[in-house]
């Protein structure tokens, strides 16, 4: 794993592997719609990387933002090459909207990428419904709003799983490829994270940790310990 990646999210870092696969290489993007989330997210970054003159447009319910209320109907919008949507669906309520707004941005060729959690703990944001999905309840939502799954993962690691269920935590590349030294290294505020409570250097925890260093850390696609999912989207043919 990349070194300048170390500290980040160890879920976003697969998840983005996967992105970088399906939806930028041997593809042409435009235009860019980010849906719930900012210009400073990984997804951004790599989009740029690859299509530097590729226009981004910003929806959501934040201050700056185009608005967009993903639980309201939808409405004509302007259409993009790319739509992004990564860990929203658990925010919202009315999944059918949800669907059929995200849709709404496509041009007739554009690709929707929408992420979400497979299993995960409880967190706001601000408002928090579910603590995760299949990628089959995504590809029939969709096929009911009008969109095509091309393809969808499910991301799993039984010892991201144990990580994120024991310790209630989203651990960063560092922390997960060493546990027990990651732990101390964080508990301290160390590796650019702010100084978590220090009940997470307590003995329960270094134990947990500890335990971890032994549990198999390849990641692959067993719904047992299903951690993320993904799911890619084209418009239905009419």
């Amino acid at each position: 794993m990349p070194k300048e990646n170390n500290d980040s999210n160890v879920l976003r870092y697969q998840v983005l592997e996967d992105f970088k696969t399906e939806c930028l290489k041997n593809k042409f993007v435009e235009s860019v719609a980010i849906v719930g989330g900012s210009l400073l997210d990984h997804e951004i970054v790599e989009i740029k990387r690859s299509f530097p003159e590729a226009t981004f447009s910003v929806y959501g319910i934040e201050p700056g933002q185009i608005f967009m209320d993903l639980n309201l109907a939808a409405t004509e919008r302007e259409h993009h090459d790319l739509v992004l949507c990564t860990n929203v669906l658990e925010h919202v309520w009315n999944h059918e909207n949800f669907a059929r707004n995200l849709i709404s941005l496509l041009t007739d060729r554009g690709t929707l990428w929408c992420s979400f959690p497979f299993s995960d703990m409880y967190h706001g944001s601000p408002n928090y419904y579910s603590a995760g999905f299949d990628p089959a309840y995504a590809e029939n939502l969709f096929a009911r709003n009008y969109g095509t799954t091309e393809k969808s993962r499910i991301v799993s690691s039984r010892r991201l799983y144990l990580f994120t269920h024991l310790l209630q935590d989203w651990p960063s590349l560092f922390r997960y490829e060493h546990p027990f030294v990651g732990q101390i290294l964080w508990g301290l505020g160390l590796r650019q994270n702010p100084r978590p409570p220090i009940r997470n250097l307590s003995l329960g925890h270094l134990l947990v940790c500890l335990y971890l260093s032994f549990i198999p850390k390849k990641f692959d696609s067993n719904p047992m310990d299903g951690c993320g999912a993904w799911i890619k989207v084209v418009k239905a043919t009419k």
